[in-house]
């Protein structure tokens, strides 16, 4: 599907690679960019498509998706909530602003500390493990007030689907065994919900489910998200619920996900042609429109829809310069080694393919089959197998890796190489707002009491 056949996302026209150039030249490589003015059309397009829906409708920005202060504070002055699944991220969503009422403490781990802020704060907490239930009582119970409580549910069934019948079968498997949340229609729900109902200091007034990651099988998420809407009707004639929230995982055109199975894999080690699958566009507008009349056919009527959109609104909104170091023509394969790892592209050509194209000056029409790899001593550091790319790439030219925002931060490491600087861009200004980490940061850590010397001697 070409880009004009491709649902709006908010993403608006394509990057403007003599900027980015010019950028790289002054901060140097790896460098991920950040373009606010990508980040504000996305987000204020998503939010006039939850304005324009007949109920109470939120987004919360995803925290762990990327927790950028820079763009966290942006997010938060739009009027984002936050969806957060750890302490440090609440201090950190706290810090830029988000109101603690439009927050939510998700998470299959939530420690007692973290419980107590998030009850001190106001920030509600979605249930995902039984003894959340005992820890928020007592913590409410002390503080002598009831406090309002989420659930997870999960459906069961996948939301994703492939030619390969090996990796339809992975899905379901998956999808059966989540660990996420409680499954629908379940006696092992049905006495959580008790456990809640019984509780002096909890009431049960949201409900809570995320699917998956980059789904773009509209059809199959409202397929399982109806099994998570019946859930919610039942326990709002019960409790009157305030909430449904469906969590994130809206796939992005800019990036893709290789759907293959053993079987697949097989074929391909024996030289078979790969079947690579047509891959749809989730329209959001359109799934977030169906929900609502789903919604309100279950009796759901007044109760707000939410959604955690993260990849949504920051993946198209960064892209990472990277440096071409080395070029290796072998008998077997045609090398290009650049200088950014997955140390700091922790995703590229393991789980997902990204645009890769060549930058900062006029490259010859012929083109060549490449396989591109990073600069660790890892034989895994590999950002694509096979791309086509002008066949005069030299070391010292430019390549620019789209849809970098999501889980670049985050994920990122030191394995080997230190991570990467971010700049952001907002017209024509242009701002540092991470400096790339030093060699000193890697190990500031250590030897925290001076117990030994430089040169490790006690």
């Amino acid at each position: 599907m070409s880009g004009a056949d491709r649902p709006d996302h908010g993403s608006g026209p394509g990057w403007d690679h003599d900027r980015l150039t010019e950028v790289a030249r002054r901060h140097g490589t790896p460098l991920h960019v950040l373009d606010a003015t990508r980040l504000d059309r996305a987000t204020r397009h998503l939010l006039g498509v939850l304005a324009g829906l007949g109920r109470p409708a939120r987004a919360y920005y995803s925290v762990k998706t990327n927790y950028l202060p820079y763009l966290l504070r942006r997010l938060a002055g739009h009027g984002m909530g936050a969806d957060v699944v750890s302490g440090y991220e609440m201090d950190a969503a706290l810090a830029a602003g988000f109101d603690p009422a439009d927050m939510v403490f998700n998470g299959p781990v939530k420690t007692d500390a973290e419980l107590e802020d998030a009850v001190r704060h106001g920030v509600r907490v979605n249930i995902d493990g039984a003894q959340e239930v005992e820890a928020l009582e007592a913590i409410a119970g002390r503080a002598g007030r009831t406090v309002e409580v989420g659930i997870r549910l999960f459906p069961g069934v996948p939301v994703s689907t492939s030619s390969d019948p090996s990796y339809r079968a992975q899905a379901e498997r998956t999808a059966a065994r989540n660990r996420f949340g409680w499954p629908t229609g379940s006696d092992e729900l049905a006495s959580l919900v008790e456990r809640i109902a019984t509780s002096r200091h909890l009431s049960l007034t949201a409900v809570h489910a995320h699917l998956s990651s980059q789904i773009v099988h509209e059809d199959l998420m409202l397929s399982a998200l109806d099994r998570v809407l019946v859930e919610a009707a039942s326990l709002h004639r019960r409790f009157g619920l305030r909430e449904v929230n469906i969590g994130g995982g809206f796939g992005v055109p800019g990036i893709r996900r290789p759907r293959v199975g053993p079987h697949g894999a097989l074929a391909a080690l024996r030289g078979e042609p790969l079947v690579r699958d047509e891959e749809p566009a989730l329209d959001v507008a359109r799934l977030l429109g169906a929900l609502d009349e789903r919604m309100t056919g279950l009796g759901l009527d007044g109760v707000t829809l939410a959604c955690e959109p993260g990849r949504l609104l920051v993946s198209d909104t960064m892209a990472m310069v990277t440096r071409v170091m080395s070029r290796k023509e072998l008998p077997a394969a045609r090398w290009l080694i650049v200088d950014a790892g997955h140390n700091v592209a922790p995703w590229a050509g393991t789980g997902e393919e990204h645009r890769l194209v060549p930058i900062g000056r006029r490259f010859t029409a012929d083109r060549s089959t490449w396989s591109v790899a990073g600069p660790l001593c890892y034989e895994n550091d590999v950002h694509a197998g096979s791309v086509d790319l002008p066949q005069d790439l030299r070391p010292g030219d430019l390549l620019c890796l789209h849809d970098t925002g999501a889980y670049s931060l985050g994920r990122s490491n030191n394995f080997i190489r230190t991570r990467a600087a971010v700049v952001a861009v907002d017209g024509a200004r242009e701002e540092l707002v991470w400096r790339a980490e030093t060699g000193a940061d890697v190990f500031a850590l250590a030897d925290p009491l001076g117990a030994t010397s430089a040169d490790g001697a006690p």
